[in-house]
């Protein structure tokens, strides 16, 4: 592998190269690993390394230079675990985001409300919180998605975050969570990490590039170094019109 290629691209995977939490389908794998062919391509993910393999299938990541999971907190490179980073939350915070959890004002029957998993996830140096919990099936995700779309739930509870938690970062990630993690141990640790190592000009692509999605600060970094460009994509259909495919 020639990893001093000019050229280097990052994706994010859920809403960018997958639809949230399913698998990517043939039709995008097939194209997706024919232009894959001589490129330097990272993929960097909100999810831990097992649930990045149940969304992207093996060919698609062994044809990678490497993978960038829990917003950039472990990067692995094949089978080799190139750094992670550790992080032991502050106990106020877990009961703070229980009680978020259980005055949440979205409408859940009584006989679902506990069997929808865990509300926190953790993953190396970080949390990933959901009020609805991370069961719930891609029906109740879309419903959720919208519920909060209009009624700024996701946001309401990073903003009361934010003032008791300085210390952290709290990011809206895909249909249903927030991620958090200290501060700068965000997605922009991908492409930190690249040019530090590697050089060169990078081109991410992602579905939450605003600022408070968890691709924004990745997306911040690459602007304020000037040494590539992202776009922001809202499918995976989106993204093969991105790369022209």
């Amino acid at each position: 592998r020639i990893w001093a290629m000019t050229e280097h691209y990052l994706f994010d995977i859920d809403g960018t190269l997958t639809n949230p939490r399913q698998k990517m389908s043939r039709q995008f794998t097939k194209r997706f690993l024919e232009w894959m062919d001589d490129k330097s391509v990272f993929l960097v993910a909100g999810s831990n390394l097992e649930k990045v393999s149940e969304q992207v299938p093996p060919e698609v990541i062994a044809k990678c230079e490497g993978v960038f999971c829990s917003m950039g907190n472990q990067f692995w490179s094949g089978k080799n675990l190139v750094y992670e980073n550790e992080w032991a939350p502050d106990p106020l915070l877990i009961e703070a985001l229980t009680a978020f959890q259980m005055y949440t004002k979205f409408p859940i029957p009584l006989k679902e409300q506990f069997g929808r998993g865990e509300i926190i996830e953790r993953r190396p140096g970080m949390l990933n919180f959901t009020t609805i919990g991370r069961n719930a099936d891609t029906r109740e995700r879309e419903r959720y998605y919208e519920w909060d779309t209009k009624n700024g739930e996701r946001k309401n509870i990073v903003s009361q975050l934010e003032k008791s938690f300085p210390e952290l970062d709290f990011r809206i990630g895909g249909q249903i969570s927030i991620d958090i993690q200290p501060k700068g141990h965000n997605k922009s640790q991908a492409s930190e990490w690249i040019r530090k190592n590697l050089g060169g000009r990078m081109i991410f692509t992602g579905d939450s590039c605003h600022k408070g999605g968890n691709d924004y600060d990745i997306c911040l970094d690459i602007k304020k170094h000037k040494d590539g460009e992202f776009h922001q994509v809202d499918s995976p259909e989106e993204t093969l019109n991105v790369l022209g495919i």
